[in-house]
């Protein structure tokens, strides 16, 4: 059965606002005891929930206006806005203009707000090397054949890492690294030449985890949490009893145990936690399920881009949000180390929600701009593009 443009987009904005319904749900559901007892928050249990509703607002109007705003304005002014980006990342160095938290300095304190660049940084970076493919496909015919151009886009990959992993944030690094790559592989980056990159990738992510003591003590609790219940591994260990009290269906709408202050940043790093302990394996499938099918609609947008530039965009999109909904979900159930992750459009967070919806907006626009069908590409790209063979597809 083939799914028109349309149809496509309904199960889009689906998705993502069942995501952020679910989010608001579980946001209030986890900080309800902790914020009505703190003074720092008034006392007030609806003090995170009035956030999150304010920023799903602000979001859904971002959303809005990038959906009727034609995608090839980002393509025109590329350079300004990766400059624009990078120095926001330079801002979080600034004494007075930095926030601080466990640690880490990743957010811009703008008085009214917190804004975190390396949410918008992700989707900059994937942004550019839609850009770049295109370009060195259109300007130097058959360029992608070489190593050249891809080069010069991991060099600019490692220019907007490097602030990144100096806040430090090592978990977006990764999902901008490995998306980034997996795009660059999609428009065709030697597969030999990719095995031969990842031995190095590796190395430098063992390297970076030895450096900081931190990642370390993670590490070796995400090998054995229990033996470090009560130390590295007590967060690792508090969200996988509240699995285990979800069950099958859940214990309920506002019935979590363990948010009475025994799992921390329930709201943000582990509110994947918060799903399964009250709604069970039966929530945890459904937000799982909607991932999926975004990541799916996502790729099928692509395909029927009107060009390569919109192409890559949404498929880049797609394989970022689905990537660290992936990481954050199996951080979660224990299945990889602590990250310090968000799970993008459920967790608390303006940054992220605006963001995550403002790129759900140019994947509807892409596809209202795309032409019917799949578009075909010039004599030197054909067969160049690994793309799924998608349900429905004319292709397949």
């Amino acid at each position: 059965m083939t799914i028109g443009k349309r149809h496509e987009n309904m199960l889009l904005v689906a998705c993502v606002l069942t995501l952020a319904l679910i989010g608001i749900v579980m946001i209030y559901s986890a900080t309800n005891v902790m914020a009505g007892s703190s003074a720092k928050y008034g006392r007030d249990a609806a003090w995170f929930l009035k956030k999150q509703i304010l920023f799903l607002a602000l979001g859904i109007a971002v959303w809005m206006v990038l959906a009727r705003v034609d995608y090839d304005y980002y393509r025109r002014y590329m350079a300004w806005l990766m400059a624009g980006g990078f120095l926001c990342l330079l801002l979080v160095f600034v004494p007075g203009l930095r926030h601080s938290a466990n640690g880490s300095s990743r957010w811009i304190n703008l008085r009214i707000c917190l804004f975190q660049p390396s949410e918008m940084v992700k989707f900059l970076l994937i942004a550019y090397a839609a850009w770049a493919i295109d370009r060195a496909a259109t300007t130097d015919v058959g360029s992608l054949l070489t190593m050249r151009p891809y080069l010069k886009m991991m060099g600019v990959m490692a220019l907007f890492t490097l602030p990144i992993l100096k806040e430090p944030d090592l978990g977006m690094s990764v999902v901008i690294c490995v998306s980034f790559m997996t795009l660059l592989f999609i428009a065709g980056f030697p597969a030999k030449v990719l095995l031969g990159i990842l031995p190095v990738a590796v190395s430098g992510l063992v390297l970076l985890v030895k450096l900081e003591p931190y990642r370390m003590k993670r590490l070796t609790a995400f090998i054995d949490p229990f033996a470090q219940a009560s130390g590295a591994g007590y967060q690792v260990v508090q969200s996988l009893i509240a699995f285990s009290n979800g069950g099958l269906i859940g214990s309920g709408l506002g019935s979590s145990k363990q948010k009475l202050f025994y799992l921390p940043e329930m709201h943000t790093d582990y509110i994947f936690a918060v799903v399964g302990e009250e709604l069970g394996f039966v929530g945890v499938t459904a937000v799982g399920a909607c991932f999926l099918v975004l990541v799916w609609v996502g790729f099928r947008i692509a395909r029927r881009a009107r060009d390569p530039f919109g192409k890559y965009l949404a498929m880049g999109f797609s394989v970022l949000i689905g990537l660290q909904a992936f990481m954050n979900m199996m951080v979660g159930l224990s299945l990889l180390p602590p990250k310090g992750m968000v799970l993008p459009f459920l967790s608390f967070g303006g940054s992220s929600l605006i963001l995550h919806m403002a790129a759900a907006g140019i994947l509807i626009n892409i596809s209202m701009k795309g032409a019917e069908g799949i578009v075909k590409e010039t004599d030197h790209r054909r067969g160049r593009d690994r793309w799924p063979c998608l349900p429905g597809d004319s292709a397949c």
